[in-house]
């Protein structure tokens, strides 16, 4: 048996073997993107922003990566100044060879670096024209010098555009609040295809990590403590023993029966970031392959019902799901190892629970289950 009661099976029980024990997940902690790294790349991501940007200062070839492209030995660092917020970001000299001359200058100090300052910001007034009419007013050119040799370490917010003539590939090294809430703002004010009181409603989301069969009198058994094994898939178990850095996962935005809103998502630690832009379904189906004949007679307690193992993630308002994209990063309210688990059938909460290890498994041990659904 691996879906209730922690006992041993008969042959396990016939050779003598001890009790399964479950402990409580002690899951090694990854490193993940930073919270303002995963700011940065909602806002990125978000079609209105690419909108906003190609309305107003013609941007095109708008993408975004987590992976810095630029070269070492090719990349500028560029120092931006808007009033008290400053901001770094990381440019390829070989998309502007004018600036290669300038970065050479040795003189990086005195008159010197003034005239470098003055020369750079001619050299980037398309990027300054377009942050002004963005409304963001008196942004100066602090400083031009060569970054670290060494790449950034892990993901970061690449961006790749094109304005006029010119290309530009930049990764954000550092970029103060103020910047990404003024963004933020520009953003929010965009039209929508749906009234304000519409657009505000918030729909719930849910992280499906795991599915199950069970027949009707096995599912009616359960009670608090019981540890439901074989249902969380490897890729799961992988993630949260700190043998893979990501586990592909579903993640769905809408109520149980009704159009859905999906998208598969690589899920880490306490982050999902979405594989591909969401699609609608209907949640009709149901996976399971049948095992006996439809011919042959059963009673209704063999009735088997899918058992699903979720995880709430962030409610979103529907404007925010409209701009949903591939590459949008969301945060969990909760670490996986510590998440709640929902036990749900057809839509309706059975119980919950918390992922613990019974030795190389990983399960789910019940915590609360319902009493109220009553006879079968």
């Amino acid at each position: 048996m691996d879906h209730t009661r922690m006992l041993p099976t008969d042959e396990a029980a016939q050779a003598g073997q001890a009790h399964a024990v479950a402990v409580s997940l002690d899951a090694a902690r990854l490193p993940a993107l930073a919270a303002t790294t995963a700011r940065q790349h909602r806002l990125a991501v978000d079609e209105r922003l690419a909108a906003l940007l190609a309305y107003t200062v013609g941007v095109s070839g708008w993408s975004v990566g987590t992976r810095a492209l630029i070269e070492p030995a090719r990349a500028a660092s560029v120092g931006l100044r808007w009033g008290m917020e400053t901001a770094s970001i990381r440019i390829d000299i070989a998309q502007h060879p004018a600036l290669a001359s300038v970065l050479a200058s040795d003189d990086a100090e005195g008159a010197g670096a003034r005239l470098r300052h003055a020369v750079t910001a001619i050299l980037l007034d398309p990027l300054l024209n377009a942050l002004r009419s963005l409304g963001f007013e008196g942004v100066e050119v602090a400083s031009l010098e060569r970054p670290p040799t060494v790449p950034p370490a892990g993901p970061c917010c690449a961006i790749s555009l094109r304005l006029g003539d010119a290309r530009f590939d930049v990764t954000i090294d550092h970029i103060d609040a103020g910047w990404l809430d003024a963004l933020e703002a520009l953003v929010t004010r965009q039209c929508t295809p749906f009234a304000t009181h519409v657009s505000e409603i918030a729909v719930p989301g849910r992280l499906q990590i795991g599915e199950k069969t069970m027949n009707v009198t096995t599912l009616d058994s359960l009670r608090p403590g019981d540890v439901v094994l074989r249902a969380v898939p490897d890729v799961v178990a992988a993630l949260l023993r700190g043998e893979a850095a990501t586990a592909r996962m579903q993640v769905v935005w809408g109520r149980y029966g009704t159009r859905q809103l999906r998208a598969h998502a690589d899920l880490s630690h306490h982050l999902l970031t979405l594989t591909e832009d969401p699609t609608m379904s209907h949640d009709t189906q149901f996976g399971a392959p049948l095992t006996d004949s439809i011919d042959t007679p059963v009673e209704i307690s063999q009735l088997d019902l899918p058992l699903k193992l979720e995880i709430d993630t962030v409610s979103m308002p529907v404007a925010q799901l409209s701009a949903l994209r591939a590459g949008y990063v969301l945060e969990l309210p909760t670490a996986v190892p510590d998440a709640r688990i929902r036990l749900v059938t057809y839509g309706q909460t059975i119980g919950f629970g918390e992922l613990v290890s019974v030795g190389d498994h990983l399960g789910v041990r019940l915590v609360q289950v319902s009493h109220g659904h009553g006879s079968v």
